[in-house]
């Protein structure tokens, strides 16, 4: 259900009650700008969120457990990125020219 600003304020009460059923979406100016929500399903919903992100959080840690650095003493040094030979490139053109010799 979608109800408008202006009805938001009249029927409040009404809202609120609606909203412990389903998710109000308040438009304005028949676009969407807010949902009402039971503070039961915000709780339900912050928690998923919560454990998801720290579900993800503890699969990396296990990753960088498992996939340790190994050493790597006799490795090239890093590669340069694009932007590195870019600018080394804008950079070649900033010799001056060579004087043309005076006769």
């Amino acid at each position: 259900m979608s109800i408008s600003i202006a009805q938001t304020r009249q029927q409040l009460s009404a809202l609120i009650a609606a909203a412990q059923q389903q998710p109000q979406v308040i438009t304005n100016r028949s676009t969407p700008v807010a949902v009402l929500v039971s503070a039961d399903y915000f709780q339900r919903s912050q928690a998923v969120v919560q454990s998801e992100g720290q579900t993800i959080y503890n699969q990396l840690l296990q990753l960088r457990e498992t996939f340790v650095p190994q050493d790597d003493t006799g490795l090239a040094g890093p590669t340069p990125t694009a932007r590195q030979v870019a600018w080394q490139r804008t950079n070649d053109f900033a010799d001056p020219l060579p004087q043309a010799k005076a006769p």
